[in-house]
Formats: structure tokens, sequence, C-alpha cells
């Protein structure tokens, strides 16, 4: 060894093993202080996995109501008689062929009458009720819409065949006519001064207007050709497919109902919304994730201030440290250690409760829960990035201190 060598002066060094001892001593010593500041950063990371298990989980409960009540639905509207087509006009029997199809749940014509006929409980009545709406409706019709039953019965093919003079009425209807859906039942309802026995009473299906507040007559008033107060000029064919069968529904259902002449007649498929759901769910996360991300940033500024406030106390063991060999880096890298375990403590209790957020907030609302794995790993790790990054500073004031001030304050 030359003498160049002895009179250069050694680096000190520290085992890593020993900086690791150090930093766990140094968390376990100041349990309560750890906690506390774990505790910021577990906010963060319960918030975020939160939002996003429960953004997962909405998403996935709207788009089956989406295909509930939407997706497998399929109008057909039939021209207005001119002389430029020879498509004859609605047929009862049509809804015979229509069902026959594969994928067809359910199937019926349905009209609405012109105008706003007087609807009332009592014949002549001085006031009617003029803001309702009257539509005829085929067997099959009302289910195909997604009206749910609350009371009393369907239309079947009876009351077409007989001409019964029966009716079913929406449950506002009810309300406003009998004061409630069980006293509707067996009631008159008097529809442009024409008596009809309420034969049942049904719950609109949400968002459909045209239903909400309307009486239903059987479909033969509309298919009649006998002059009476009521006028039908409109109807359309409601189908109602199994999931993922629309579009092969809405292919095929022309040429059941009208073979000779299949393109007079207007389909309206469900519009595909599934861009716009997309949309909505990343704006909804984007907002939520913006709030978890401040709540992280508040933590992450927590656990900095307390590492910092802790540097300050140690400064007479980080100078006893340094003044026995403990080298700069070794004490930079034992608080990094110490903040980067809180971090990933905090990470770790974090993604358990938003877990359990997400769980108990979707079992609330009947939803399915959905869960990301890479979120649920994710979690810990970001908490343990996140407490690496917030000790940096303390980390590089603490291996700033020197030995022999340290000692001597």
């Amino acid at each position: 060894m030359s003498s160049a060598d002895l009179s250069k002066p050694r680096r000190a060094t520290t085992p890593a093993r020993d900086v690791v001892v150090q930093a766990v001593q140094a968390m376990g010593g100041r349990s309560g202080r750890a906690a506390l500041t774990a505790l910021g950063i577990a906010f963060g990371i319960c918030a975020a996995v939160a939002t996003l298990g429960i953004t997962a989980s909405a998403s996935q409960a709207v788009t089956a109501k989406f295909d509930e009540f939407t997706a497998t639905e399929v109008k057909v509207k039939y021209p207005t008689p001119d002389a430029g087509r020879h498509l004859p006009g609605p047929e009862v029997t049509q809804r015979l062929r229509v069902t026959e199809l594969n994928g067809v749940r359910d199937a019926g014509l349905m009209a609405r009458a012109d105008g706003h006929p007087s609807i009332s409980n009592i014949r002549h009545d001085d006031a009617p009720w003029t803001e309702a709406t009257v539509l005829a409706a085929q067997e099959g019709g009302l289910t195909a819409a997604g009206a749910t039953l609350l009371a009393g019965r369907m239309f079947d093919a009876g009351h077409e065949s007989r001409h019964d003079r029966v009716a079913l009425v929406d449950s506002v209807a009810a309300g406003r006519l009998f004061g409630g859906a069980e006293s509707g039942l067996g009631a008159m309802v008097f529809v442009a001064d024409v008596p009809y026995a309420v034969l049942g009473v049904y719950q609109a299906p949400p968002g459909n207007a045209g239903m909400t507040g309307a009486v239903v007559l059987p479909y033969w008033p509309a298919a009649t050709t006998t002059p009476s107060a009521l006028r039908f000029p409109d109807s359309e064919m409601i189908v109602r497919t199994q999931l993922g069968a629309a579009d092969q529904v809405a292919r095929e259902v022309p040429y059941a109902i009208a073979p000779e002449a299949p393109d007079d007649l207007a389909v309206l498929v469900p519009p595909d919304l599934r861009s716009l759901r997309a949309g909505v769910k990343k704006e909804t996360q984007a907002l939520f994730l913006g709030l978890a991300l401040v709540s992280l940033v508040i933590g992450a500024l927590g656990v900095s201030n307390v590492s910092y406030v802790s540097v300050l106390e140690r400064r007479s063991e980080i100078g006893l440290r340094r003044a026995v060999g403990a080298s700069r880096r070794a004490v930079a890298a034992q608080f990094c250690l110490e903040t980067a375990g809180l971090g990933l403590i905090g990470g770790v209790v974090g993604t358990i409760a938003g877990v359990h957020v997400t769980a108990a907030t979707s079992l609330a609302k009947s939803w399915l829960v959905i869960l990301d794995p890479m979120v649920i790993g994710g979690g810990p790790a970001v908490g343990m990035v996140t407490g690496l990054v917030a000790g940096v500073y303390p980390a590089i004031a603490a291996a700033r201190v020197q030995p022999a001030d340290a000692l001597r304050s």
C-alpha cells in the first residue's frame, strides 16, 4: 500500500442491515406519533380505493339498468297512409309472428289517442281530467314496454276478441282518480264519457313520460273502423328482446310484420351509450380521484412535517451516530426508510378501509361489488412511494447535521 493510499481518508460505511434496524426501532419507539402520521396517508389511499371501487360498481349497475330497460327494446313505427306506400295498417295477428322470432321475449301493438280525451271516475263530471294520456295496447304491449303490474291483471286475448270495455290505469292516474291503486280495482273510469272497468293498476317504466299517468285500453278500439270519440292515428309495435338480441331482431322484425314491404317500416333500435357511460365514469372518477389526491398530498405533507420535527428533536442522536462512523448516506437512508415504512403501513390500512367502504356501499345499493386487483395491490405501493417522497427533505436535513454542532447543543 502506497503512502498516498494511507494518507487518503477512509469513507465511513454503515451496513444496510443496521440502517433498517435503526429505522424500525425509531418507528417502534414513537408508536403513537407513527400511527398518527400513517393515518394521513391511510385517508388518501382509502379515498382513492373507495372511489375506484364505487365508480366501477356503480357503472356496472347503470349498465345493467340500461340493458334491462333500454338495450332490449325495439320499436317499429308504421307509416302514415299516403299514395306512395302500399303497406296495410297494423294487424293484431302481426304480434304472433313477431313473438316467434328468436330472441324475442314479448311484443305487442300500442297506439296513442289523438289529443287529450276527458278522463273521469264519474259520468258527466263537471271537471274531467284532460291532461291524461289515453293509450290502446295489445296483449303483451305493456309488458314489452317495461310496465310493472302493481295490482289486478293485464289484458289477454279474450278481452280483445270480446271487445270488453276494460282499462289499465297507471299508478299516478289511479292516485288522481281513486286515491290509490287498490281502491281503483273494479271501479269505473270514463274515457270520453264511455265507461271502462279498471282491470289493473301498473307502474310505468322509469323515464317513460308517455305511459306515466296514462289510462290504457285494449287495442281493439284502435283496430276498429267504427267512428267514435277516440282516434288512434299512429301505432307502433313494441318488442322486448333478450339481452344482446336487439340488433338481430331489428333486422328480422320488418320481414315478420310486412314481408311484402319491409322497407316501409321504421325500426328504432336502442342507441349505443357505451361511449357516453364511459365518459361519465371517467369524469366521475377524475373528480373523486382529484379529491383523493388532495387527501394524499395533505397526508404526505403531514409525514414530511412530522419527520422534519423528528430530525430537530433527534439532532443529538444523529450527531452521535455521525461521530461513531455513520455516513451521511446512512442517516438519510434511515429517515427515508422510516417515512417509507409509515407510508406502507398507511397504504395497507387505507386499502383495507377502502375495500370495506366499497363493499358496504355496493351492498347497501344492491350492486355487484367490483374491485380491480391492481387497485388493491397498488394501494400499499402508492402509500410507500408517497411516504418515501415525503421523507426526502427531512432525510437531507438529517444528513446535513454536523456531529460537533449536534453534540454541543
